[in-house]
């Protein structure tokens, strides 16, 4: 029996590609980027308590979107500069969250943060309140590999 020299070479061609190991599965980065998340929301909400505006807005995407209820949507980082210069205007805040989960896209460049608020305010006068109630963030990665906030809202629990 005569075997084909071509048909010997195709058939160890054909056997050594099938014995290549397979590519390796892209690094999954979302547990990075959770922990990223987490700790930029925890920034904000120090710099929001420290009334540092510049600091808060840094979090933002540079056309963000905050929602809140009984108002327009606010559109844009200078309106959402103003919106947060008045919140930032009371004597005295408190900003904690709790339950929070954070769903970070398999395609890596956005997430959702949710859970619950409680801001506790004092104002000038020195009457304090507390409000509670449920947020949702749209987070989106820069070109930098950092996270930014692209969209804002909350409902209070009253």
């Amino acid at each position: 029996m005569r075997v084909s020299f071509s048909l010997l070479i195709a058939a160890a061609a054909l056997a050594a590609g099938c014995s290549q190991a397979p590519a390796p599965a892209p690094l999954d980065t979302r547990k990075a980027a959770e922990a990223a998340i987490a700790a930029a929301g925890n920034a904000l909400a120090q710099a929001a308590e420290a009334k540092d505006l510049d600091k808060c807005m840094s979090f933002y995407v540079d056309d963000p979107v905050l929602f809140v209820p009984g108002a327009p949507a606010v559109v844009g980082k200078d309106a959402v500069r103003q919106a947060f210069q008045g919140f930032l205007g009371v004597q005295s805040l408190k900003l904690e969250t709790s339950g929070v989960i954070i769903d970070v896209a398999a395609a890596g460049d956005l997430a959702m943060e949710r859970g619950s608020y409680s801001n506790t305010i004092t104002d000038a006068k020195g009457k304090t309140t507390t409000e509670t109630g449920k947020l949702v963030l749209v987070w989106k990665k820069q070109a930098d590999g950092s996270w930014k906030i692209a969209a804002d809202t909350n409902a209070g629990d009253k």
